[in-house]
């Protein structure tokens, strides 16, 4: 059993209505895939990851350790970053402003603190650089641009802080197909150097391709792990629907839980 990162048990509801029903996971190295139809629960796991909602009931275990993050600053000094559909950047900032909200590089002049804002520039510039999504120049507000670029922006701050787990919530949404190109390699380098990532995508093919392990949800459970090697788009998407039929059919590397 890998304990690096996990949740246990986890559970979440709205108004009622049950989000999240004892989920627990493991996130092996790699990349770990979530996927499922709407309202599977999906994104209110990562939100609960990421410190933006809390769980009603369960733990999440990172290092070994159980941990409470109650919000996303926590989560980033826990060293795990988030991309989201509608990224949490800071409109009336700038791109360096927003790679370094928090956590600016801070130099000192005659005993006194101050920003030291060419190194914060020059860091900006080569790890934007090394994302290979074209930007503007980096002291552009973020309220001008397109949802790719703000991706990057995003992307480019979990490689400079050097991420233990990096959150993907439908990560390619916005990009085209050269943006994604890049962004995939720039995961893959990522995944080679050791950080853990979690990505939640309705991309089939992209999961197959990508992940190194699939975790399937419906109506805020897992139903399914399985391996890519292991499975099909035909399989994946009768997980995600409740198709019987498929999922008897089913290879036997399958493990189905909360059928």
């Amino acid at each position: 059993m890998d304990e690096q990162f996990s949740v246990r048990q986890i559970a979440k509801s709205y108004a009622g209505v049950q989000a999240l029903q004892d989920v627990t996971i493991d996130f092996a190295s790699g990349l770990t895939a979530i996927v499922g139809d709407n309202g599977a629960g999906k994104s209110t796991l990562m939100k609960i990851l990421s410190g933006v909602e809390h769980p009603d009931r369960g733990t999440i275990v990172h290092n070994g350790q159980s941990v409470t993050i109650d919000n996303p600053v926590i989560a980033r000094k826990l060293g795990i970053e988030s991309l989201y559909q509608d990224l949490a950047l800071a409109d009336t900032l700038n791109v360096i402003e927003n790679m370094f909200l928090g956590r600016e590089i801070v130099t000192r002049r005659f005993g006194i603190p101050v920003l030291d804002e060419r190194a914060m520039a020059q860091a900006a510039g080569d790890t934007l650089a090394r994302v290979r999504i074209g930007l503007p120049h980096p002291k552009t507000p973020v309220r001008y641009l397109s949802g790719g670029q703000r991706q990057a922006v995003a992307l480019a701050r979990a490689l400079y802080f050097k991420a233990q787990v990096l959150l993907l919530d439908e990560p390619t949404a916005a990009l085209g197909p050269k943006e994604t190109s890049a962004f995939t390699s720039v995961i893959k380098e990522l995944v080679d150097s050791g950080t853990r990532v979690v990505m939640v995508t309705h991309n089939i093919p992209q999961v197959i391709e990508m992940a190194d392990s699939i975790v399937v949800m419906r109506a805020g459970r897992i139903v399914a792990r399985v391996a890519p090697q292991d499975t099909s788009e035909q399989q994946l998407l009768a997980f995600m629907v409740g198709s019987q039929e498929t999922i008897e059919e089913a290879s036997p590397q399958w493990i189905k839980t909360h059928q």
